[in-house]
């Protein structure tokens, strides 16, 4: 679930990082001087021109010239306004700019203003910032955490603790519905792991797949599709550890998230992915990724020789994963 916490959060610094600035809505007294509201009038332009371009990149050069640009504008509209409005709460919108660009900043090799955690730290404990703002940075706050958990050094008590209280503190923000979704799925996990995988279907080929039948096996449960880039850049690693490991014990069990049956049977035959596929043609409605909690894809389970889940997050070192639970 945290992979799919940080899939998350990687998509939208790579892909228009800033799109969530641009979608607060900016609600302030009717009576705010008009120079001030032409002043931040470019600050919004600035941002919205990195959610809206009028030309989209098409190489990663392009990219990093466009965000560069984007990035630099808004600082500059945002400190002509700062200069001559200092107190104004639209100040706060700026500095969850300055949060959200942290890490691309440091990228394109633009001066930082501040590291992530403190940027988002100041902004929810200001008194004058709006709710939509904290909101924001306090969901950001949530998605930096997530690494904390993945590397050991925060639990996923705490997490999903801090998770509850933002919901409680700000229901209408953006990212609940992902948030939510991740708490459950990180509860999900948890009992999952303490009993044996249950998961049986009648496969696209016809054959009864029955996990409980596989026990001795040590089984990768692939959620992906065909439509899925990081999927299809995932399969030659899926393809090269099935042709070492198949016969000392390694079987795969694909759950496919497309909606074309026909699609999935011609790619799958194409690529040499010989192994079971689940499909209902349900897209991010099917049953079982539904049940089990997935919310992005790929995401690759390994399951023991006993049937557990002993990994959700599987990709990138399958083979070492394998072999180890193999000799088990």
């Amino acid at each position: 679930m945290f992979g799919a916490l940080l899939a998350t959060m990687k998509h939208r610094l790579c892909t228009f990082f800033i799109a969530t600035a641009c979608a607060v809505a900016f609600s302030f007294a009717r009576g705010a001087d008009a120079e001030a509201d032409a002043a931040w009038k470019k600050v919004e332009t600035a941002m919205d021109s990195l959610k809206k371009p009028a030309v989209r990149p098409t190489s990663r050069e392009e990219a990093m010239a466009f965000f560069k640009k984007g990035i630099t504008t808004t600082d500059e509209a945002g400190k002509t306004f700062l200069d001559k409005y200092p107190n104004d709460p639209r100040r706060w919108t700026l500095r969850l700019f300055d949060g959200q660009t942290a890490q691309a900043r440091e990228a394109l090799g633009i001066p930082l203003k501040g590291d992530q955690a403190t940027v988002l730290a100041e902004i929810l404990k200001a008194t004058d910032a709006d709710s939509e703002t904290k909101g924001e940075a306090s969901a950001l706050t949530l998605e930096s955490n997530a690494a904390k958990v993945k590397d050991g050094s925060m639990t996923e008590a705490d997490w999903i603790k801090s998770a509850e209280a933002h919901l409680k503190a700000f229901p209408n923000c953006e990212q609940n519905k992902m948030i939510a979704g991740t708490i459950s799925g990180i509860k999900t996990l948890a009992e999952l792991k303490t009993k044996p995988l249950e998961l049986k279907f009648t496969a696209v080929d016809g054959h009864e797949i029955d996990l409980a039948n596989m026990k001795g096996k040590v089984v990768l449960i692939d959620f992906w599709a065909t439509w899925c880039g990081p999927c299809v850049a995932e399969l030659p690693n899926v393809l090269k550890a099935y042709e070492k490991l198949h016969g000392k014990g390694f079987e795969i069990v694909g759950i496919s998230l497309d909606s074309e049956k026909e699609k999935l049977e011609s790619f799958t035959k194409e690529k040499g992915m010989t192994w079971p596929q689940y499909f209902d043609g349900k897209g991010w409605e099917n049953e079982v990724s539904t049940r089990l909690g997935i919310r992005s894809i790929p995401a690759m389970w390994l399951v023991n020789k006993k049937g557990m889940v002993v990994s959700t997050d599987a990709r990138g070192k399958l083979e070492e994963l394998v072999e180890k639970n193999l000799a088990e």
